[in-house]
């Protein structure tokens, strides 16, 4: 084998590599099976006889093909909780499947490097390899979790936010209408946005299963662990047994407000603070580069 085919495989190689992380990390097409699952799924929860959701095509492949304890055991370890992935329409082995891909392809990565080396002849000690291998493995098996976190914690933000119109059109329709369930319903269908929607499901599919919607609303709450939700579904409990619950809407409406200003308020004073060290930094670097000459030529002895 010539070098230029050694480089070539090399090349390929790493382009196979550079091809399988960008599928990884492009987002999976919706799934219209998951989709159907969560508006036909009743308010308790995903039976257990309900089979596990697949993991997304770019993934599946790679999933399938390692053994049942490895992918039970990697289920169970994610280190997110399950609100942190309802929230964000994720499941437990989509999360799974994706944390062993991409830590499986930071593992072997840099040995297929050191291989291709090696047929270069290239010198390269054995141990480093393996060293940028494991750091690569840890790091793909904890960024996902990472990411679901993070994510999950804008989606709740996002979530309370929208809580806060939604509290607001109760009060009116409650106000202008007679039955709170008419009011639940005629504020969901106001906005098109995730929140919405899924606040909609959870009424449409308690008023086809003859339960109050407040029942479906309160367990909609305990799965994505947004405690306002839940709060809401108390203020309508108690409006269904006839007392005036306007004010207390608005009243929530305003909390939720508040909240969110001062949160957005602390969002911009740590990026506010951020910004500062790498400025003083800057400023700090520009006075030595400009004094240090200075102060050198003060001193200096004059041969």
């Amino acid at each position: 084998m010539t070098g230029l085919q050694v480089v070539t495989l090399a090349g390929m190689l790493v382009a196979l590599g550079l091809v399988l992380v960008v599928r990884e990390l492009r987002p999976a097409p919706p799934s219209l099976s998951a989709a159907l699952d969560q508006l036909s799924a009743s308010p308790a929860g995903r039976s257990a006889l309900a089979p596990a959701a697949l993991p997304p095509t770019s993934t599946r492949g790679f999933w399938n093909a390692l053994p049942s304890s490895v992918t039970r055991a990697a289920e169970e370890h994610l280190g997110v909780p399950d609100a942190d992935l309802n929230i964000i329409g994720q499941t437990r082995t989509q999360l799974a499947a994706r944390k062993l891909t991409l830590a499986s392809t930071g593992l072997l990565a840099p040995a297929l490097f050191g291989v291709a080396l090696a047929f270069l002849d290239v010198p390269l000690p054995f141990v480093f390899p393996g060293a940028v291998g494991l750091a690569l493995a840890a790091v793909g098996w904890l960024l996902p979790s990472a990411e679901a976190s993070e994510a999950a914690s804008h989606a709740r933000a996002e979530f309370r936010s929208n809580l806060e119109s939604f509290l607001t059109l109760v009060a009116g329709e409650r106000r202008a209408r007679g039955s709170v369930e008419q009011a639940l319903e005629e504020a969901a269908e106001v906005s098109g946005s995730e929140p919405f929607l899924r606040m909609h499901r959870a009424i449409r599919r308690a008023a086809l299963s003859g339960r109050k919607p407040w029942t479906d609303l309160r367990d909609l709450g305990d799965e994505l662990d947004v405690a306002e939700l839940r709060s809401l579904a108390d203020i309508a409990a108690v409006a269904a047994d006839g007392a005036s619950v306007y004010n207390t809407l608005l009243a929530s409406a305003r909390t939720l407000r508040h909240t969110e200003l001062s949160d957005a308020r602390s969002e911009a004073n740590e990026i506010s603070e951020r910004m500062a060290r790498p400025l003083a930094l800057l400023v700090t670097g520009l006075t030595l580069f400009v004094l240090v000459p200075f102060l050198l030529r003060m001193f200096s002895v004059a041969p």
